[in-house]
């Protein structure tokens, strides 16, 4: 190399995209102890917020995190609500081993979450007027869905998307979740309608 020849600096590392943070975040709260994991699905932004949930936050990109805490606090509290409790929970099918911390497994897997929530028996009525909220009322809707699949223990779909449908709540998002519940739908119902062809 020439001696006066100006040596660049190494490239700056490139941020982690959308869908690696979703991620890693619900490694994280899927490692954490139970106290903080309990803060998160309380609510994470109560007060002057967990700690669990500013420690979280770092991991996303720092102007989109101050631009959005509501919604990245809303998609956190919804994956910790998502996150399985107890110890030892073996992997769903398609999980690898990077989605499982501390012996619990991860809220994300790789079921897309329009075709969970119809396997979850969501009716489309409810998933209508979900994809027709907006902004505070988007939030609070997507906590409480994510409660009642919980409750259901619906195996771990794509955060991914619930991520953007919470974060960014854009059409793109809200037709992919539509497609892919409406796929599953009449999957469902061909397979119910071909059972009942046989057995006649």
């Amino acid at each position: 190399m020439h001696e006066n020849a100006v040596q660049q600096p190494p490239p700056a590392e490139q941020p982690a995209d959308f869908g690696s943070t979703v991620r890693k975040i619900a490694r994280d709260i899927a490692g954490l102890d139970p106290g903080p994991a309990a803060a998160l699905r309380r609510g994470p932004l109560k007060g002057a917020g967990a700690a669990a949930f500013w420690k979280l936050l770092a991991r996303c990109e720092p102007q989109e995190a101050e631009r959005n805490e509501e919604g990245w606090g809303a998609l956190i509290q919804a994956i910790a609500i998502l996150t399985p409790k107890g110890q030892g929970s073996q992997s769903a099918p398609g999980e690898t081993p990077a989605e499982t911390s501390r012996g619990r497994r991860s809220a994300f897997g790789r079921t897309p979450m329009g075709q969970a929530l119809a396997e979850a028996k969501v009716s489309d009525g409810r998933l209508s007027r979900l994809l027709a909220t907006k902004d505070e009322q988007r939030r609070e809707t997507a906590v409480r869905l994510c409660r009642r699949l919980a409750a259901a223990e619906v195996p771990p779909f794509n955060l991914t998307t619930l991520g953007h449908f919470i974060v960014h709540g854009n059409e793109k998002t809200d037709r992919r979740i539509a497609c892919d519940f409406y796929r599953a739908f009449d999957a469902a119902e061909r397979k119910t309608t071909e059972k009942e062809d046989t057995n006649s």
